[in-house]
């Protein structure tokens, strides 16, 4: 009798091996034969799901970013934050809830760290491999929206200038600690991430009309 495989977890498998490659050789040693050895599989059961390298790292890359995005979704601060509280009152529950969700952008446990680690190597590789783009653009423009949303539960009423300054802000505050912490993790520990985010979040808020 046929063994059943389940197609969901094959993948998972697979994206996992992916993953792993990159972490510890970069996005070059990605291959069909290659991603078969590392989960244990022969290049047939690879090609099965995913039919060329390019469809293995576009696939890989969209499923990373979906894992990053549902983070950031999960942490983000409730829209009513805040809303019809006393002048001050949330504010502070209201930054470490901000704090929270950029956190997920941030190599502050191992998965995280993979996936910031992945992440960034297939950003990079987008420069120059336009079927990585589409990916990248989206999730360039779902984190940013994302953080725009938290920089105006921070500033109500904002205008958009302000609102797209502060957002693009925060995210490059984000994004620099993420790749100093992955590269310098011996300077720039999660101690450090944090605090350095708590002061940019709380300046953020701080034009905020008490």
């Amino acid at each position: 009798m046929p063994r059943f495989v389940d197609a969901a977890a094959r993948r998972r498998d697979v994206v996992e091996a992916v993953k792993r490659i990159v972490v510890a050789d970069g996005l070059e040693r990605v291959s069909l034969r290659e991603v078969a050895a590392e989960a244990g599989l022969v290049v047939g059961s690879v090609r099965h799901y995913f039919a060329t390298s390019t469809d293995l790292l576009v696939q890989s890359f969209e499923a990373v970013v979906d894992t990053v995005l549902e983070r950031l979704e999960d942490a983000s601060p409730g829209a009513d934050d805040g809303a019809g509280s006393p002048p001050g009152a949330s504010r502070g529950g209201l930054e470490d809830a901000v704090v929270a969700q950029l956190c997920q952008l941030l190599p502050l446990d191992k998965p995280r760290a993979v996936d910031l680690c992945v992440w960034t190597a297939f950003k990079l590789a987008a420069r120059t491999r336009p079927e990585l783009s589409t990916t990248a653009e989206r999730s360039h423009r779902a984190v940013a929206a994302a953080v725009g949303r938290s920089v105006l539960a921070l500033r109500p009423g904002a205008g958009r200038e302000e609102l797209v300054r502060e957002a693009e802000r925060l995210l490059a505050v984000v994004e620099g600690l993420g790749l100093h912490a992955m590269l310098q993790g011996q300077w720039l520990d999660a101690g450090l991430c944090l605090a350095v985010l708590r002061a940019q979040v709380a300046s953020v808020g701080a034009a905020v009309p008490t």
